[in-house]
């Protein structure tokens, strides 16, 4: 039955013909049906990002909210396609590659704007602006030897950034299939390549 096919007329005028106790016992048994649909609703599971990510909120405690607010719509965008697993995920990893972008330019950026060309203006850098001089072993010892961090830390962020831009071209480009996206989060959560960009 539709809601248009319902005669409110005449259930108005069934309800002028009842007495009160019969009101009163229609009422009654309507709202019983109601507390009984709301008891079998089963209450929706809110599962937040750091639960589902498995990581530790005070890790993350002092991250920009911006970057926080990328990695949430991230990993929202991969529990939407929880249940299947061969859709495109490329919007869940340019939300972390976004996330990764934006840490690079807060904490990256200062160091190296000294040290080499094309660090003008923090806002049109790219993940391979940061990719790019790490792709040359001086400018890694120019940088430990100006006390920035360690030969193998830079080795790692470059290895890291290597793997989040091929996935970021994906993104952009292509396809990105779930183990794609597991092996960005892997990088990002499990070697905590996020935190160390943070730490350097």
């Amino acid at each position: 039955m539709k809601f248009s096919d319902i005669d409110f007329s005449a259930i108005s005028r069934m309800m002028d013909n009842m007495s009160d106790e019969e009101k009163n016992k229609l009422n009654d048994m309507a709202q019983n049906m109601m507390n009984n649909m709301k008891q079998n609703e089963e209450p929706e599971e809110e599962t937040d990002f750091y639960e589902a990510l498995n990581i530790n909120e005070e890790d993350y405690a002092d991250f920009p909210g911006s970057v926080l607010d990328q990695i949430e719509a991230g990993s929202d965008l991969e529990v939407y396609y929880e249940d299947v697993k061969d859709v495109d995920f490329s919007a869940s990893a340019l939300f972390y590659a976004k996330a990764t972008l934006n840490m690079l330019r807060k904490y990256i950026y200062p160091v190296f704007k000294n040290f080499f060309d094309g660090f003008n203006n923090p806002s049109t850098t790219t993940i391979y602006s940061y990719l790019y001089p790490l792709m040359n072993d001086d400018n890694i010892h120019k940088l430990f030897d100006e006390a920035f961090g360690t030969p193998e830390g830079w080795m790692e962020l470059k290895n890291a950034l290597q793997q989040i831009y091929i996935i970021l071209n994906r993104a952009e480009y292509d396809f990105v299939s779930y183990e794609d996206l597991q092996l960005l989060k892997d990088i990002l959560f499990n070697q905590e390549i996020l935190l160390k960009i943070k730490n350097l």
